[in-house]
């Protein structure tokens, strides 16, 4: 390697520049300054470049820029900060996040997602400055920025009526809500409806780089629907499978195959293919071409094979409504969305009939996040189905429903998501 030797002078001025560099927090000036140093000091190149995590190359390169000019390349590095000195003043620094804000087809893109490249194009017209997009990455998180994933909102979110129905929720109708519930014992009820489908689902997860997770599927269109509650005071869990009563073809073969008399399975024809919202409907049904003593007879066999998933309609949340009252013997005050059932006719008799002892407060219209169950179906998806195989629907209930009673021995999973909401109306 060449050797090298500075004048006293010299090496005043780079003990002189060191100190700059630390007092800058400038750490490229920082390695090049003090490899300058051990080089002058005799040090070998290799042991130099391992302390300063660089080449030898690099060190050569450094050597010949300072021999050609001097201290002046030292000095030209005063900048604040680490890193390459930016080239966007702090006014396009600004507009750059403003862009960013707007979205990409506000600013000229037919696509609604920004990438770095077209930032790095549209700085490049604006600007004429050409940066990297690499380097954009690390300038963005630096201006507050983060990439995400999107969410939808209501195309009424601009709207004054709307703006005003949610701000009256929150400074008005939820306040008179916890205030009504203290003064008269009543449970808060925040109720909701989720699917979770036997495909499973997806998240975010470490593997390794560029192979990507994969998960099995058997691409079978079927989920798992519930009707849920969550007490606000105490976090006691409630929820109820949506089922649905059906005597399909399989269901009637498989009646034969458990002993079901044949003549007795034959009554059943009238029934064949429709489908019953509520056990008790269903029963009725099979009172009607059985009679009640034969349905009796072989009811656990009609019911294990007619049952099965069913969908959210109106009997359905009145059976969940009758189990929310008979679990709870004070006063309910229930929050609900707007989802058409809980407004249907039949819904709304329900509620009258039981007035006494059941309040609605309907929440603000494409407003959930001002419901906190939705952070435990968030939770229990995290839990029970992200990144899942079920080969049956029977595994996908028994993973949900597990995760479910450890709800039901633990009320902290379910207080822990009103937190926030808890702590603003004062509950311990």
């Amino acid at each position: 390697m060449v050797s090298v030797s500075c004048s006293k002078a010299i090496m005043e001025e780079l003990e002189k520049e060191l100190v700059r560099a630390h007092a800058l927090n400038n750490l490229r000036l920082y390695k090049l300054v003090q490899g300058l140093v051990w080089i002058a000091e005799g040090r070998p190149w290799p042991e130099i470049g391992k302390l300063l995590g660089v080449s030898v190359k690099t060190l050569e390169n450094w050597l010949k820029r300072f021999m050609v000019q001097g201290l002046a390349w030292l000095r030209g590095q005063h900048y604040q900060g680490r890193g390459r000195k930016s080239k966007l003043t702090p006014e396009q620094k600004r507009q750059v996040r403003d862009w960013v804000e707007k979205g990409p087809q506000a600013n000229g893109f037919s696509c609604g997602v920004w990438n770095t490249a077209m930032i790095a194009e549209l700085i490049w017209r604006r600007f004429g400055v050409s940066d990297n997009p690499r380097y954009l990455s690390r300038l963005l998180k630096k201006l507050g920025l983060s990439y995400q994933k999107a969410r939808f909102i209501s195309d009424r979110s601009d709207e004054e009526e709307y703006k005003q129905a949610r701000r009256q929720w929150v400074e008005q109708t939820w306040p008179r809500i916890v205030q009504q519930a203290k003064a008269t014992g009543a449970v808060i009820l925040f109720t909701d409806e989720v699917s979770f489908a036997m495909w499973g689902s997806l998240s975010r997860t470490w593997a390794v780089r560029g192979q990507q997770p994969v998960v099995k599927t058997r691409g079978i269109r079927k989920g798992l629907k519930l009707f849920g509650a969550i007490s606000f005071f105490d976090g006691a869990f409630e929820y109820r499978e949506a089922l649905a009563y059906s005597l399909k073809p399989k269901a009637l073969k498989q009646l034969k195959a458990d002993g079901v008399p044949t003549e007795i399975v034959a009554q059943l024809a009238p029934l064949k293919g429709l489908s019953y919202p509520t056990q008790e409907r269903f029963y009725q049904a099979l009172d009607e071409v059985l009679g009640a003593a034969c349905r009796a007879r072989y009811q656990d066999l009609l019911h294990t094979a007619a049952e099965g998933s069913g969908r959210f309609n109106s009997a359905g949340y009145v059976e969940f409504l009758k189990q929310l009252l008979a679990r709870f013997d004070t006063p309910i005050i229930l929050i609900e969305d707007s989802a058409p059932y809980h407004r249907s006719g039949e819904v709304n008799q329900f509620k009258a009939d039981h007035a006494q002892r059941l309040s609605v407060e309907p929440l603000p219209a494409f407003s959930p996040e001002y419901n906190p169950i939705e952070k435990l179906w968030r939770n229990t998806k995290k839990e029970a189905t992200h990144l899942k195989y079920f080969e049956t629907f029977e595994e996908l209930r028994a993973s949900v429903l597990g995760v479910f009673r450890t709800y039901l021995d633990d009320a902290t999973q379910v207080i822990r998501v009103m937190k926030k909401l808890r702590a603003n109306a004062g509950v311990a």
